[in-house]
């Protein structure tokens, strides 16, 4: 059976991870539209390379404090909506066929396009923490983002914008696409699969990620042209993205347009009918 890994939060992130199992495969053009994640900001200690890691390769520390919690509220806003973003240059982006980090690594100047990215919505959560001066040093922040986004740059850019520098110290993603923290598996239950548990009692079945997609029902004749790749044409629905399904069973995503319907990428599960 194959398994795959959707999407990434770095070395310091924890919280949900996505894997798609066998068709499930075929969801990863939709299961990380969106993303919930819960970070921690520092302030002090921050390097040049907005990157925690590059502490311990001896990066110049810079440390500087901003006033108070209600100053770095008040900037929220600026990041909110769509935005270009640039991302760190410490990041798995491909530049000329190497890694971006990679080349940071060796001590190369990355130098990443600003691409187009929407925070949904950005806020303090948790508190404060405050150094010995009792200027706010470390600050928790929750985000809700579009695929894509990179808290570490948002981290970034919010301590620049209040005159400071600051990087990203805890990473947690608590929400991708449909799915939340309260359907996630946990590490244990994960171990009994592997000790003979049985699978269908653990994993979420595949329409479980097209939560938010319209459904578009198929009597047999539609749902065998779909099975072959084949138009549907004539059809009442909205434009847009939908997914296929025979009774209970899913198809196909496809996309709408015009009353006609194009396959973008097909499921192929044995027990649909012919």
């Amino acid at each position: 059976m194959q398994i795959g890994f959707v999407g990434a939060s770095g070395l310091m992130g924890h919280g949900m991870a996505r894997h798609l199992l066998a068709k499930g495969h075929a969801l990863s053009l939709t299961v990380h539209r969106q993303q919930d994640r819960v970070a921690d900001l520092l302030a002090a200690g921050a390097t040049k390379v907005d990157d925690a890691a590059a502490l311990a390769a001896g990066s110049e520390i810079v440390f500087l404090c901003v006033t108070g919690s209600p100053q770095v509220e008040a900037v929220l806003p600026r990041f909110t909506g769509a935005i270009e973003q640039v991302p760190p240059a410490y990041s798995a982006l491909m530049v000329d066929g190497t890694r971006a980090y990679d080349r940071a690594r060796a001590g190369e100047v990355v130098d990443l396009p600003a691409r187009a990215v929407t925070i949904h919505s950005v806020s303090l959560d948790c508190g404060e923490i405050t150094g010995a001066s009792g200027a706010v040093e470390e600050v928790t922040l929750h985000a809700h983002v579009s695929k894509g986004t990179y808290i570490r740059s948002l981290a970034r850019d919010i301590a620049r914008l209040l005159g400071t520098v600051g990087h990203v110290t805890m990473l947690r993603r608590t929400r991708a696409g449909p799915f939340g923290l309260e359907q996630a598996i946990s590490l244990d239950k994960l171990n009994d699969v592997g000790k003979g548990a049985a699978l269908e009692n653990v994993i979420l079945p595949l329409e479980a990620g097209l939560d938010d997609i319209p459904a578009l029902d198929l009597g047999p004749e539609q749902a065998s042209m779909v099975r072959q790749g084949r138009v549907l044409t004539g059809l009442p629905q909205h434009d847009g993205l939908h997914w296929a399904r025979a009774g209970d069973v899913p198809l196909a995503l496809v996309e709408l347009s015009g009353g006609d319907a194009r396959v973008v990428r097909g499921f192929n599960l044995p027990d649909v009918a012919e």
